[in-house]
């Protein structure tokens, strides 16, 4: 039982103690990626800007309004 808690204890200890894998942005890893994420936003901002067109006539589904 003693050698049971220890390797459990040990195991607890070396999975909160590791340092885990180390992330790097797209950025610096993909060539491109910066450049392609500034047009990308660019677009994005820009229709944003675009207000979206509503048709007045709404579709058969929805009952007609009661007046």
């Amino acid at each position: 039982m003693k050698s049971f808690t220890t390797c459990l204890l040990c195991s607890f200890v070396f999975l909160l103690a590791h340092p885990g894998c180390e992330m790097h942005p797209a950025s610096e890893t993909i060539p491109g990626y910066a450049e392609k994420k500034k047009e990308k936003e660019a677009k994005a901002k820009k229709n944003a800007a675009i207000g979206e067109t509503t048709d007045p006539a709404a579709p058969g589904y929805f009952p007609p309004k009661a007046e």
